[in-house]
């Protein structure tokens, strides 16, 4: 398990990116959290790519925990639970409450027979990431928020409070009152999704809201990773020099977020 703290959660899609990632958090000595999303974690050989971040997170002297990001199938939810995930999202946020509730409680009832931690959404955040499709706003209520943590035992809860996937076309218009409202009512880890594009003022003012512990990145990353590639391209004769182009890009722009905290 990590140490009590706060978290940048890094969306890595294949095992060079993990190591960047766990290069950069070794390279400051802190801990890390590695996501997948559904589709990547099903193009992953699931249980050879668990074992590859433990083993090389030890060998850097850090922990790195593994996170199946926004998952709304029971049957991959279960699958990563017995491959060596960490933690799991049992993403019901587009089902109505009740449903929701029930859904992210069968996983919970799984999972920590198994020891593992589940994240669940109340509201949904809007935005596009891979198959993540939201087409409009749905900030969660505060009776909604309250229902859903006195109805259910989740590890870790994410609040749709303006935040959004991707890049945000416009500034957003975020719901600080939300963030405040639910760390109020419960000691679970509050999760800011859709971490990428806001401002460095936007992060710290949200990572010293008691409470808020996890914050999710996956575009910046991306974008790291094209301008490695970018970087790269007149190096493709040496693939291992373009390599660490590559490697080097992603590893300064997780460098970067890590040390808000």
């Amino acid at each position: 398990m990590l140490n009590n703290g706060q978290y940048f959660a890094f969306n890595i899609w294949d095992f060079e990116s993990a190591r960047a990632v766990i290069d950069a958090a070794a390279s400051i000595q802190h801990d890390i959290i590695l996501q997948t999303s559904t589709g990547i974690y099903k193009a992953l050989p699931a249980c050879a790519f668990s074992n590859f971040v433990k083993t090389y997170a030890a060998y850097r002297g850090i922990h790195a925990l593994l996170n199946l990001d926004h998952c709304k199938e029971k049957e991959t939810l279960f699958h990563a639970v017995n491959s060596g995930w960490d933690m799991v999202m049992a993403d019901g946020s587009s089902l109505p409450i009740q449903q929701n509730i029930d859904f992210t409680n069968e996983v919970i009832s799984y999972a920590h027979a198994h020891g593992v931690l589940v994240e669940a959404e109340v509201g949904q955040v809007k935005g596009i990431e891979d198959d993540v499709i939201v087409r409009q706003d749905a900030i969660a209520s505060r009776e909604e928020i309250a229902e859903f943590l006195h109805r259910t035992d989740v590890d870790l809860i994410a609040v749709a409070f303006g935040n959004a996937h991707g890049e945000y076309k416009v500034e957003p218009n975020l719901r600080y009152d939300l963030v405040e409202y639910t760390t109020s009512i419960t000691d679970k880890p509050f999760v800011v999704h859709g971490g990428s594009g806001l401002s460095d003022e936007v992060l710290t003012k949200l990572i010293r809201i008691p409470g808020v512990k996890k914050i999710n990145i996956s575009t910046d990353l991306k974008m790291a990773y094209k301008r490695g590639i970018e970087k790269a391209s007149s190096s493709w004769s040496q693939p291992i020099n373009a390599s660490k182009i590559i490697h080097d890009e992603i590893m300064s722009e997780s460098v970067a977020k890590m040390k808000l905290l």
